[in-house]
């Protein structure tokens, strides 16, 4: 039984998106994929990047068939 939950709501901004496949601690690969296709294409950064995260790690699962989305904001 879970004793507290918070939540926390994030307002709606720009962003661009990239969708990784693989092993959690290697997602910064990208954040630099996308603060570099940022840079080429003039998109001004404002803020770090956001993770979601579809698979528990801790389940077992293979790291092949983990999947993360992450949000670079851009004004």
């Amino acid at each position: 039984m879970v004793e507290e939950i918070k939540f926390k709501e994030l307002k709606s901004r720009k962003a661009l998106k990239a969708v990784y496949h693989g092993n959690y601690i290697t997602s910064d690969r990208a954040w630099y994929a996308l603060k570099h296709y940022a840079v080429v294409n003039d998109y001004e950064i404002e803020g770090a990047p956001l993770e979601y995260f579809y698979n528990n790690p801790n389940m077992g699962s293979n790291e092949k068939e983990w999947k993360a989305e992450i949000y670079l904001p851009v004004k």
